[in-house]
């Protein structure tokens, strides 16, 4: 009899092996996630990213059966929070809605980043993209582009756009535009999006740059501003009868932003597989893509091979076009 349950557990073990499994392994895997999960954001809770971050959050914790905290860390421009990511323990506990700024772009400013975005993260796929649009103050004499760039080059140095700051999205995005159509314009930093978007509304400025299509549409509804251009590669269904940059007459012109889905250095491949169809499917929800496309965000999910591809493209986007830019960030 004790021959018999030796060789019964011999077989058992046998055909662990032949099927690529140790004992306990599925258990193992079964079990993830163990306790709750935390969600980094790296900005103040109430932003886009932030939105974005909570709809994933309460759809994965009902579908990983448990709770997904969001946890917003603010600071330096998202590089606290990225950092908070990198630095993680890689037991599939502390993940982050990360975005281009700081993956993508940051490597490319000279900056020195407290992480390296190629070796601290593992990507688990893209959740939206963000295109942003070419905004006028409403006193401007230009309604599109093409009269833009005619009117620039009329009065070069003449012509205001306000930013969030040196280095920002809105900043890089405004000129990489001036030398796509080669015009000469002047940039006006600010503190924060509202003041900005004041001083636009009162003709202090000419134009803005904005990423979040929210506020544009806000106040392209009421005809408080123009919206000239969208700065993506695509028309997006809240603004449908904007051109797109590349429609006006700049063809392969396409600048936006984006928020992924990342852990740390070191996941489990099944850890990753796990987390990557629940967001996948999450974000298939038809009322979640409705919701975020009136919000001027664009679903994009995908398998974590597809996203590795998309991060390697967008290191290449970012590195040639800031290549030859005079980006003070100080």
């Amino acid at each position: 009899m004790k021959t018999m349950k030796r060789g019964a557990a011999a077989l058992g073990c046998a055909l662990c092996i032949f099927f690529g499994a140790a004992p306990g392994g599925a258990q193992a895997q079964d079990s993830y996630p163990s306790r709750p999960i935390t969600l980094v954001v790296p900005f103040p809770a109430g932003g886009v990213t932030d939105v974005v971050a909570r709809e994933l959050a309460h759809r994965l914790g009902a579908a990983l059966g448990q709770p997904v905290v969001v946890d917003n860390r603010a600071g330096a421009g998202g590089h606290i929070g990225t950092q908070t990511v990198a630095r993680a323990a890689p037991d599939g506990h502390t993940l982050g809605v990360l975005t281009v700024s700081a993956l993508s772009i940051g490597p490319h400013l000279g900056r020195k980043l407290p992480f390296d975005p190629a070796r601290d993260f593992t990507p688990i796929t893209n959740l939206v993209n963000t295109p942003g649009a070419l905004i006028a103050a409403p006193t401007t004499p230009f309604n599109s582009l093409p009269e833009l760039v005619q009117h620039a080059r009329a009065h070069p140095g003449k012509v205001t756009y306000a930013s969030v700051g040196p280095g920002s999205i809105p900043h890089l995005t405004a000129e990489i535009l001036a030398k796509a159509v080669q015009v000469d314009m002047v940039h006006v930093p600010y503190k924060g999006a509202a003041p900005a978007m004041q001083d636009l509304l009162a003709g202090h400025v000419d134009l803005s740059f904005e990423t979040s299509l929210v506020t544009t549409m806000a106040y392209h509804a009421n005809k408080r501003i123009k919206v000239l251009a969208v700065t993506g590669p695509h028309r997006v269904p809240v603004l449908p009868d904007v051109p797109t940059v590349a429609e006006s007459g700049y063809p392969g012109f396409g600048v936006q932003g984006w928020f992924g889905f990342f852990g740390p250095r070191g996941l489990s491949a099944a850890q990753v597989d796990k987390l990557n169809k629940a967001a996948v499917q999450a974000f298939a929800d038809p009322a979640l893509r409705q919701r975020l496309e009136q919000l001027g965000m664009q679903p994009d999910t995908g398998s974590p091979q597809q996203f590795r591809q998309f991060l390697a493209r967008q290191d290449k986007t970012w590195a040639d076009a800031v290549k030859g830019l005079s980006i003070p960030l100080e």
